[in-house]
């Protein structure tokens, strides 16, 4: 591209160079939420904790999702580069602590503490790459960062599959520690941007009371498979309530609000916060059940479960790629979230039709359209709503963005783990009596200890399964349909030509 259309001093090879490092810090940080997917059955197998699966995902995304916003308004205050190396440390010691753990306990709350840096890690980097690049020309370089985002989704259970067949599932967080330091070494020497330090109040007010209304929130539904009329659930659930009430009023009165509610006002970041969101509820919170149905309803390897996840990641290179280009060409982005949202609902009602005796290649087209609908969406949605605000509003409407989509794959795993648990504990007895509900889920470990046991308990694991995993897709089809009614309502925006930080240094005389 041109080099007038970069931030001054910032030539192709130094952008390309960054550029390749923060795609594979986004890579990193994203695979978190799906590399442990395949290793979930083992892992839960040797703790003996099978109800607490969709926890391990769920904390991660919890925290990721509340420190989302917040480091992108201090990387708004105090620049990108020190707020992102601040969270690739976190990540770094996060990853650490994953590996070392001794019960799902420790699993957990270090899956929150990794989570904390995974969100900022995300969302600064896109918000870096609206600094350095103009709107028009961000699609062909959004390809990249958007194949690592979503695509890391779907090669996470190939690569934790790998692991787990050749080594031990704590390498699935050990990996991370020599990329992590190559990432932090490149951003330290190239990532130097013009920035000018303002001070302002921090919103620990907002910061807080999100934090308590998403943490009663997926606790209090993922306590829902109990019973949702239990008394802690019903506190819990109120204790979200009031906390989003307090929140509201919180950020109303802040000098530097967390979440600027004045970003609702502009129609086009609404429409991209809460299309993504849809999304985002799809492809993370059911993205790991998919593999879960491959090793524990047809009983494969997880590497072999990883591989069978592929064909979503063509369909999520096919559209990273070329709709990236298509917007860079025309300038239009109103479209493709249109058509991903029709295709990626075709691909889960699809896979919707999946039973303990489905057969794979049945999958391979629905997977390859979800992949690509999933990705045409994310795509759209991060040029629409980066192009639709001023330069000084970047890093928080990015962060917005980005903090919804990973609240909507917390809804999803929450809600999505309370309704495999609730099938399994309703429907394994009704196949074999003498299990009552309360033991069925304890019969489910690892794929190799599901294969043996008696043929009638194995089958109706199996089957359980498979009518777990069919409703949860079923459920994201009608969200699908949600985010298709939002995808029109987008408004097209002529795409700006200039890089936002060019803009600032501009009108600041710099």
């Amino acid at each position: 591209m041109a080099t007038e259309t970069l931030v001054p001093g910032f030539t192709n090879k130094r952008l390309w160079i960054v550029l390749g490092a923060l795609a594979l810090a986004v890579m990193l940080a994203n695979m978190e939420t799906s590399i442990i997917a395949t290793a979930l059955p083992t892992i839960t197998g040797q703790f003996n904790a099978f109800e607490s699966f969709a926890w391990v995902g769920t904390a991660y995304i919890v925290t990721s999702a509340i420190s989302t916003p917040l480091l992108g308004k201090l990387s708004d205050l105090y620049g990108r580069r020190l707020i992102f190396q601040t969270t690739m440390g976190i990540f770094l010691v996060g990853s650490i602590l994953c590996g070392a753990s001794q019960s799902m306990g420790q699993l957990i709350a270090a899956r929150a503490f990794q989570g904390m840096g995974g969100g900022g890690i995300q969302a600064l980097a896109f918000a870096i790459l609206g600094d350095v690049l103009p709107p028009r020309e961000r699609g062909r370089y959004m390809g990249y960062f958007t194949l690592a985002f979503v695509g890391s989704a779907v090669l996470g259970p190939l690569i934790g599959g790998l692991i787990i067949d050749h080594a031990s599932w704590p390498w699935i967080f050990y990996i991370n520690i020599p990329f992590i330091i190559v990432v932090a070494g490149v951003c330290h020497f190239a990532l130097k941007l013009p920035f000018k330090r303002r001070t302002a109040k921090l919103d620990f007010m907002g910061a807080g009371l999100l934090s308590l209304t998403i943490a009663s929130l997926m606790i209090g539904l993922e306590e829902g498979r109990h019973g949702w009329t239990q008394q802690h659930v019903l506190i819990l659930l109120a204790i979200a309530i009031l906390g989003l009430i307090a929140f509201i009023k919180a950020e109303q009165r802040a000098e530097e609000p967390m979440i600027p509610l004045r970003l609702f006002s502009n129609d086009v970041v609404r429409t991209c916060t809460f299309l993504g969101m849809a999304a985002g509820f799809v492809i993370f919170g059911a993205g790991g059940f998919l593999s879960l149905y491959f090793q524990d309803s047809l009983l494969v390897s997880p590497t072999e479960s990883g591989l069978r996840t592929l064909p979503q990641m063509l369909g999520v290179t096919l559209a990273t790629f070329g709709i990236g280009r298509m917007i860079a060409k025309t300038g239009k982005y109103k479209m493709f979230p249109i058509i991903g949202s029709v295709l990626a609902f075709i691909g889960l009602i699809g896979i919707a039709q999946v039973s303990g005796s489905t057969s794979y290649l049945f999958l391979v087209f629905p997977m390859i359209l979800l992949g690509f609908g999933t990705a045409a969406v994310f795509t759209t949605t991060s040029i629409a709503s980066q192009n639709a605000v001023d330069f000084s509003d970047l890093g928080v409407t990015t962060a917005t963005v980005m903090f919804f989509r990973s609240l909507g794959g917390s809804f999803g795993l929450a809600i999505f783990g309370t309704m495999l648990n609730s099938t399994i504990r309703s429907e394994i007895p009704k196949r074999v009596p003498s299990l009552v509900a309360d033991n069925a889920s304890s019969i489910i470990r690892s794929p190799e200890q599901i294969s043996k046991l008696p043929l009638a308990s194995k089958q109706a694991v199996v089957d359980s399964l498979a009518m777990g995993v069919s409703r949860i897709y079923w459920v994201c089809g009608g969200v699908m349909i949600i985010a298709f009614l939002l995808a029109l309502v987008l408004r097209e925006q002529p795409l700006r030509l200039r890089a936002g930080l060019s803009d600032a240094m501009e009108s600041s005389g710099a």
